[in-house]
């Protein structure tokens, strides 16, 4: 069952909200304020979706939508504003800090139930195209590009540069990448994936450095 988290401070919106979204199979938590927002998120770690007022008693939500695209926990999480807040320069403010959708009060119980299912259904496929810098992974295609041109890779160098896209806001261990290109695991894949790294760091040319090695732990793409 997927979980949204309601921060709303008036509490008949928060009813009928959460009574909409319960009708539709979701479960939900409304709180009223942006320091119960952040107590519940420190414990929560399987939510789907955030519908954020912006007028609350202590600070603007805006604050917890920028918490949210700052933490890597959360920065994926849908986020939908709804706030009486609804002068243009308040709609494009809160879309460009990264907020899904933004809808205006008095608002249709409906429409935001249609609006928050696109929404998830829109997460739940799978990303077919990564960017990271000059590098566009094309998974569907398996090609990589560098700076629009096609990299010539081998399966083996395609996988890895590949995981490494996926996971480019974290440290991927050594132990853990020879798991995902090798899953039937050898003591001798270790030097194996020391000559392929040095490889695609040729490959790469100028941009050779992007793979780091973090020593004692893995491997990690250079912050662009």
């Amino acid at each position: 069952m997927e979980k949204i988290l309601i921060v709303e401070d008036d509490k008949e919106i928060g009813k009928i909200l959460s009574e909409g979204f319960s009708s539709q199979g979701y479960k939900c938590h409304i709180v009223s304020s942006l320091s119960e927002a952040y107590i519940y998120l420190l414990s929560s770690s399987d939510l789907s979706l955030v519908i954020l007022d912006l007028i609350l008693p202590d600070g603007d939500g805006l604050e917890l939508l920028k918490y949210l695209r700052s933490t890597l926990k959360f920065k994926k999480l849908p986020v939908i504003i709804i706030s009486a807040r609804g002068a243009e320069l308040d709609r494009i403010l809160g879309l460009e800090l990264g907020a899904d959708d933004y809808v205006v009060k008095p608002f249709s119980l409906r429409e935001v139930i249609i609006r928050a299912n696109k929404i998830l259904k829109r997460n739940l496929q799978p990303e077919e195209i990564l960017n990271y810098g000059p590098l566009k992974v094309d998974k569907k295609k398996k090609i990589i590009l560098l700076e629009e041109k096609l990299l010539t890779l081998t399966p083996t160098e395609y996988k890895i540069l590949e995981t490494l896209v996926e996971n480019s806001e974290r440290i991927i261990t050594r132990e853990e990448l020879i798991r995902i290109i090798w899953p039937v695991e050898k003591e001798y894949y270790s030097r194996v994936l020391d000559a392929y790294i040095c490889r695609l760091r040729t490959k790469l040319g100028k941009y050779g450095k992007i793979i780091e090695t973090v020593r004692g732990f893995g491997y990690r793409l250079a912050q662009i």
